[in-house]
């Protein structure tokens, strides 16, 4: 659409009958040190252990993690988590991506059948929410917007680095906004700051006066005009956007814009090497959040603005600071890492 023409983590789930508990790793811990123990006493600490419950041992069983020891009846075998437990991840992986799979198999015909029935459902009863199908519209509006504005025009623009035709087609409004004393501030993503189109074009603009940021992710795309209108983007479809006029959903906007104002961090007119590396390492931190949540590497390649080649080799490089084999792997030692230390990174 809208050419410019850290998570907060929800209540943690309780775990399914047959899943690992952070209790039963605990217990598993506890008796790293010894190659055989009791079964009997270790099932009698499990049920005097806080959440781990009976079921702990026969969950540490069930995960390889420990095993009955041949020839010694009553005694289990401590087993390394290299053996034979990356099997039961794999498999579970394997469970969750063909349900993923599923679901995006649903949300696409979902999506197919919302094309039918979007031009039936293109304005609100009052007028206050507008659905623009055609992009020549939705640029005739940005104008108009543009061109009556008196006091401030606020944009985000996800995505990482703008399209040339999409920079030369909102300079003449963005001048002539400045021109007549409008404050103008954006926000884009990081990824930007590496485009040589975008970066021509933030220089042209802040010498007349325009405030230009840049922030890694939670980044929602739309224009805001005086915060009476706003115009935006539509999912899935790049050629349509949202003409808001209700006071409430403008509202709500302007303080999402203003939340990503007050954490990005200012376009630089030069590039040092500090800088480079600091949003580097920025980008990494964003997307090792992500890998926490169990993000795959296509949607934090959309979230973060960059190719998924690209993103692929930031996985890459904090799966070798982790030491992880795997993805999987990752996660799961990012999100202990967070647990012991939440202020880690």
């Amino acid at each position: 659409m809208v050419a410019q023409s850290h998570h907060s983590s929800a209540d943690e789930q309780e775990p399914a009958p047959g899943e690992l508990r952070h209790a039963d790793l605990a217990l598993y811990r506890s008796v790293l040190n010894r190659r055989t123990v009791e079964a009997a006493e270790l099932r009698s600490r499990a049920a005097l252990a806080p959440a781990a419950g009976v079921e702990a041992v026969d969950r540490l069983l069930a995960y390889g993690l420990l095993r009955p020891a041949r020839g010694k009846p009553g005694l289990l075998e401590v087993n390394s988590p290299h053996s034979e437990a990356p099997a039961k991840l794999d498999g579970m992986l394997h469970e969750v991506r063909a349900r993923q799979a599923a679901l995006d198999s649903i949300r696409d015909e979902l999506l197919a059948l919302g094309k039918v029935y979007r031009p039936a459902a293109s304005l609100s009863a009052d007028g206050s929410v507008e659905l623009l199908t055609e992009l020549a519209d939705v640029l005739g509006c940005i104008t108009e917007f543009a061109a009556s504005a008196m006091h401030e025009i606020r944009t985000s623009q996800p995505g990482g680095a703008r399209k040339d035709e999409i920079l030369a087609e909102s300079m003449d409004r963005t001048e002539r906004a400045l021109n007549r004393g409008v404050r103008m501030r954006t926000v884009y993503q990081h990824t930007a700051r590496f485009s040589s189109a975008t970066v021509r074009y933030v220089e042209q603009v802040s010498k007349l006066g325009a405030e230009i940021r840049t922030v890694g992710d939670g980044l929602m795309q739309m224009l805001a005009f005086d915060d009476t209108v706003a115009v935006l983007s539509v999912q899935d479809d790049p050629n349509a956007a949202l003409v808001v006029r209700e006071p409430n959903l403008v509202g709500f906007a302007v303080a999402a814009f203003e939340r990503a104002w007050t954490t990005a961090k200012p376009f630089p007119r030069d590039y040092r090497q500090d800088q480079v590396i600091a949003i580097s390492e920025e980008m990494k931190l964003d997307i090792v959040r992500m890998l926490i949540e169990g993000m795959e590497d296509r949607a934090i390649a959309r979230r973060m603005g960059i190719s998924l080649r690209t993103c692929q080799r930031h996985v890459s490089e904090v799966m070798d600071r982790l030491g992880a084999r795997s993805r999987l792997q990752a996660g799961y030692l990012l999100r202990e890492r967070q647990l012991s230390d939440p202020d880690a990174g």
